[in-house]
């Protein structure tokens, strides 16, 4: 089966998250104090960019996450193949809410980006595609834009109802000129139409759920759009405390041949934000 609304990153894309600091509510949290990057070859200027970057922000105490933290940071100024050791953890006050962090880095060669093409990408022109990724030839390559450039692709095939399209970044790297060239293998699916919609929880008055459920049903049946979605939701913002940023919920069930988006609001209006597409049926045939 295929990964569905995802984008296969391999080793060019930020993980989740990192561009969050402490994303996690529940996951314990240090602000860092003070950090020294250890290095004989990284230039103080992007050194001193890089830790400016974190101190006096909250990250989780996780060794492993904020190497790679560092490891995206350097990345991100081009430094592709740069190496961290374990960073080391102070705490110089009682309790562990403030840190100190050392960390040894080896950045390595600066790499510069080369050609971005795309492969088996037919449903728009190759150029505006190409504009989605905001770095030129010979910017020196930074992995955060290039991720943020894979997010805007899926959002841009979900106006067209591709919301399972995948695309997978192949790198060729020219060593002798520190050049990284991307191909992107670009699996366009097929595309979803909006099915129907379902409420739950308990109304706020009698005719609440009739109402939006009338309000749907231009929607229903006509090719899935995610700009559209988010308008209906704004629309239905003041009144219903539903969340905009319909993206952020969907999901996508198993393939099938014709193809429609089921989508669940839960327990509205309590929460305010809870979205959630519940999966995808066939048209013709309920329950699948």
């Amino acid at each position: 089966m295929r990964m569905l609304v995802r984008v296969l990153v391999v080793s060019l894309v930020a993980k989740a998250g990192l561009g969050q600091p402490c994303p996690n509510e529940l996951a314990r949290c240090v602000r860092i104090n003070k950090l020294v990057i250890e290095s004989n070859s990284l230039p103080d200027a992007d050194r001193e960019r890089i830790v400016r970057s974190f101190q006096q922000k909250r990250y989780p105490e996780d060794v492993d996450e904020f190497r790679e933290r560092i490891r995206q940071a350097l990345r991100d100024l081009g430094y592709f193949k740069a190496a961290v050791d374990e960073p080391t953890f102070a705490f110089p006050t009682k309790g562990r809410a403030i840190a100190n962090v050392t960390a040894n880095v080896k950045p390595g060669a600066l790499y510069r980006l080369g050609e971005i093409r795309f492969h088996k990408a037919s449903v728009f022109p190759v150029a505006q595609l190409r504009d989605l990724f905001s770095q030129r030839e010979g910017d020196f390559f930074n992995a955060t834009e290039f991720s943020k450039g894979l997010y805007d692709l899926r959002k841009l095939y979900s106006t067209r109802g591709f919301v399972n399209m995948v695309a997978a970044p192949v790198p060729s790297i020219d060593e002798s000129r520190r050049i990284i060239n991307l191909l992107l293998e670009v699996d366009e699916g097929e595309a979803y139409d909006f099915g129907r919609l379902y409420l739950q929880g308990v109304e706020p008055y009698p005719g609440a759920g009739k109402a939006l459920l009338d309000s749907w049903k231009p929607l229903e049946g006509k090719r899935f759009n995610t700009l559209e979605l988010e308008r209906w939701l704004q629309a239905n913002h003041s009144e219903w405390k539903v969340g905009t940023q319909a993206s952020r919920w969907i999901k996508i069930g198993p393939d099938g041949r014709s193809r429609v988006v089921d989508v669940t609001l839960t327990q509205w209006p309590l929460w305010g934000v809870d979205f959630v597409c519940v999966g995808c049926r066939e048209a013709a045939g309920e329950g699948k």
